[in-house]
């Protein structure tokens, strides 16, 4: 598929609200080359495209599909775009939250004029941006073009998959197909034996406000609101036996006691109470952390209004025979600690939701060994974040397999300089913190069923079972009619 992608380019044509903003875009295109129809059927979001009696048909250049940039096909692929005198041609993919939801099929810009075999086409000469990377249309091997007035984008790869974030297939029956924009189906709630169940973003409709997938035959039936509600209240129907237990802890003027041992002494910023607000709320969790041991987490947080996440401060610390030890990596909510046959135990933090996205470092995962003493995984391996799978699914009774190995999920960012390094992708990582390479990283949200089957919901509604290789797409103006 990606070797077709640097063969085959779809261009996106950029009309807004007509021809008109493009139209400063052709008076600087100046060198002339010869474009044809393509030969093979084409597809956007399962909708076959009539080239034959396209207004603005697809185009071939030096063996390179390009899509015309209309105004169609760019509100159906979830593409946005800006045209100026001053910065020229902008383009970008979504940034709306929630993104829109597509729920009639593309309308087609149809005519009756026949086409010929081959055009002649200009070369754009004008700044063109995308996602904020400025595109050099001189130097590229596949530039865009212009026709008709209409902009024309190159399929590549790096163009429409990594940076528009639109999907590419290409079989030599069906031809080639593009699947981008599609956003019904959004988050995974949770699952039980059979079935994966979803978020919806067509949740306007309380009928549709879940949606439920057969894990077997990937049959999907919507969900009504007060079936998500029972839903979600059987998942959380006991606590889960390594997200620890609250408890309470003894404070003697400012020093905080578990049972006889003194654990922290607040600070003047631990004790500050706001003068409309009052005094933080103080939560004290404890995980048991094998023999003798026990992992304490103490968050102390101001009621006040926040744009935003409001986490307010926690503290960590390891107990073991009287000893108290803080754990300074973990100075966050934590989800899992997992003792292991082995005697080692794992601290696991998932990432932390923010305002728009995920506060980056926020993945972590440790390991103490027999003595006590903490490994951090995000240390040894020079990883940002490190997602270990399963522990966030309340109906998971352990994250880890019976030799207390995790799946990690690395995104390739390094903790030193945030550069990007050759290392996403998922892996096992073993107490002796061994890791095997499983696969290369892919775009979407992984998840370990109760199973132990790997999920991932990958973007445009497409849903991929990481164990047995099946993978199934939606398309949004399905899902809206569907009963």
């Amino acid at each position: 598929m990606k070797k077709f992608a640097i063969k085959c380019s779809f261009v996106i044509l950029g009309l807004m609200c007509g021809l008109l903003p493009i139209l400063p875009m052709q008076a600087s295109a100046s060198v002339s080359v010869k474009a044809s129809l393509p030969y093979f059927p084409i597809q956007i979001n399962g909708q076959d495209m009539d080239i034959t009696h396209s207004q603005y048909p697809f185009l071939v250049y030096k063996d390179i599909t390009y899509l015309p940039m209309t105004w169609n096909n760019f509100q159906t692929l979830g593409i946005e775009y800006n045209w100026s005198e001053s910065d020229g041609l902008q383009i970008w993919s979504n940034r709306n939250t929630p993104p829109p939801i597509h729920q009639t099929p593309l309308e087609q810009d149809l005519t009756t004029k026949s086409h010929a075999n081959s055009y002649f086409v200009q070369v754009s000469d004008v700044p063109i941006t995308m996602n904020q990377i400025e595109i050099n249309n001189k130097t590229e091997p596949y530039p865009f073009l212009t026709y008709q007035d209409v902009t024309y984008m190159p399929l590549t790869w790096r163009f429409v998959h990594d940076l528009l974030q639109i999907d590419i297939q290409w079989s030599d029956d069906e031809g080639l197909s593009l699947v981008g924009g599609q956003n019904a189906i959004y988050s995974i709630i949770g699952d039980d034996h059979r079935s994966l169940y979803f978020y919806s973003l067509l949740s306007a409709d309380r009928t549709k406000s879940m949606l439920k997938m057969d894990k077997s035959n990937y049959q999907i039936e919507w969900k009504n609101n007060e079936e998500q509600d029972q839903f979600i209240k059987s998942l959380s129907t006991s606590p889960h036996p390594f997200a620890g237990k609250p408890v309470e802890l003894v404070r003697k003027d400012r020093d905080l006691y578990y049972g006889n041992v003194k654990v922290h002494t607040l600070t003047d910023s631990d004790v500050w109470e706001s003068a409309a607000w009052g005094a933080p709320e103080h939560t004290y969790t404890a995980f048991p952390a094998g023999d003798q041991q026990v992992i304490l987490s103490i968050n102390l947080t101001l009621p006040i209004a926040a744009i935003g996440p409001n986490y307010g401060t926690t503290y960590t610390f390891l107990i073991q025979n009287g000893n108290v030890t803080r754990l300074e990596d973990f100075n966050q909510k934590l989800d899992r600690v997992i003792p292991n046959p082995d005697g080692t135990v794992w601290i696991a933090s998932a990432k932390l939701p923010s305002r728009n996205g995920f506060i980056s470092g926020s993945a972590r995962v440790g390991l103490l060994d027999q003595e006590g003493t903490l490994h951090m995984v995000n240390e040894r391996l020079h990883e940002l974040d490190v997602n270990a799978l399963g522990i966030t699914n309340l109906s998971l009774s352990n994250p880890a397999s019976t030799d207390g190995s995790l799946y990690i999920v690395l995104n390739g960012i390094s903790n030193k300089d945030y550069a990007e390094q050759d290392t996403a992708g998922l892996y096992t990582l073993n107490t002796k913190l061994e890791t095997k390479r499983l696969s290369d990283y892919v775009f979407g949200d992984y998840y370990l069923d109760k199973n132990r089957n790997i999920f991932i919901k990958h973007r445009n509604n497409t849903i991929e079972n990481l164990t047995t290789g099946e993978m199934r797409t939606w398309f949004d103006y399905d899902l809206a009619k569907m009963k």
